[in-house]
């Protein structure tokens, strides 16, 4: 007749029944706490990580957009969130933007490729700050 789990470890290490219990849960205890701190090691982002300059707008003022962003501090992949801005033209703002200041919001539409249309959609994303 084979025995239960915990006699064998009462005959093999003299541990009672509770003892027992109480390992078992440490050990599981112990797993998942191993577990959570490997998740949350991997989960946080690495400290040297840029922080993304993206602000929620002034009260006083009207926007439509989620967020707001400004062209002269914004980083490159953060502008790629703008609609119908891509990977060229979020580099070829930054390269305006090494250059010159956007004074206004308006002036985004010199970077080539930038027209009114395209204007009109990123505007409500757009804050310059002073």
């Amino acid at each position: 007749m084979a025995g239960t789990a915990s006699s064998k470890y009462e005959d093999r290490f003299g541990f009672s029944s509770r003892q027992v219990v109480v390992l078992s849960v440490l050990a599981g205890v112990s797993l998942l706490l191993a577990a959570w701190l490997w998740v949350r090691r991997y989960a946080a982002p690495p400290a040297e990580a840029e922080p993304l300059p993206v602000f929620l707008g002034d009260p006083d003022s009207r926007f439509t957009g989620v967020f707001v962003l400004d062209p002269n501090t914004a980083p490159a992949d953060s502008l790629e969130l703008l609609p119908g801005i891509g990977s060229v033209l979020a580099d070829r703002i930054v390269e305006y933007r090494r250059t010159r200041r956007f004074e206004r919001e308006i002036d985004i539409t010199e970077v080539k490729g930038i027209g009114p249309k395209l204007y009109e959609r990123i505007r409500p994303y757009l804050r310059i700050r002073r």
